[in-house]
């Protein structure tokens, strides 16, 4: 049975901020659609920071990333995107360790070094393994290609062994404390179990996914869940 201390959760994570941080006299843009995994990376992020943004959506489902108002923010005509006065910065990962420092606050991205040695490895297995084959599998998907190609669905099960190795040592994926890297790889896990079984054989992964669904933020990461899903739907292609 999952056990969690939300006393001292809650302590360390949603207690008054009282140092003064730079973020007072920045307005934050982040532009994005909620059905991406990175989007809600962010927004997590965010909530978790107590960091106020003006959000405005870009409905991938529409093409509205390849709008010429969207290219002049971002060339790559990818999402997130987060503008912070004249600074443009367009990947989820860099623009959450750019909100940890920026707000000083190191619940999610704790100074200590090793610790953000853990935290980084995990955000680059996501930028360069996880997320590219999250990726392909949902492009492959809305472009008809199914079931999906056995070599990606091995190479998502080797990712996951991978994770499950990291869970088998300590309760979260850097530590024994919550990080970004949970918040991170999480999204990313739960998108593509959208149209892909989850793996019963991962079981330290399905309990790191249901004590992460009891934590507040989640519901950042159930609505774009189900924004998501409503378009898997309209496909109407099996389940794996």
């Amino acid at each position: 049975m999952l056990k969690i201390n939300f006393g001292a959760f809650f302590s360390r994570f949603y207690s008054s901020y009282t140092k003064t941080s730079p973020l007072n006299n920045k307005k934050i843009v982040l532009y994005g659609d909620e059905a991406s995994p990175p989007v809600r990376f962010v927004l997590m992020t965010a909530s978790v920071l107590d960091i106020k943004i003006d959000y405005h959506e870009i409905d991938i489902f529409i093409g509205k990333q390849k709008s010429e108002f969207y290219k002049n923010i971002n060339p790559l005509q990818k999402v997130p995107a987060l503008l912070v006065q004249n600074q443009v910065i367009c990947d989820s990962h860099a623009i959450c360790l750019y909100l940890c420092k920026l707000s000083g606050d190191e619940k999610l991205y704790p100074s200590e070094i090793s610790i953000r040695a853990r935290i980084d490895e995990m955000l680059f297995f996501n930028s360069g393994t996880l997320f590219p084959i999250d990726s392909t599998i949902f492009t492959d998907y809305f472009a008809g290609k199914w079931p999906v190609n056995e070599a990606k669905l091995d190479m998502l099960n080797f990712s996951l062994d991978y994770i499950e190795s990291r869970l088998n040592k300590n309760s979260w994926l850097a530590g024994d404390e919550i990080s970004l890297a949970d918040m991170c790889l999480m999204s990313t896990i739960t998108s593509v179990y959208q149209i892909v079984r989850r793996s019963e054989k991962h079981k330290k992964v399905n309990e790191w996914l249901k004590k992460c669904e009891m934590l507040p933020f989640y519901e950042i990461n159930r609505r774009g869940l189900e924004r998501l899903l409503k378009f898997v739907e309209m496909k109407k292609h099996p389940y794996i």
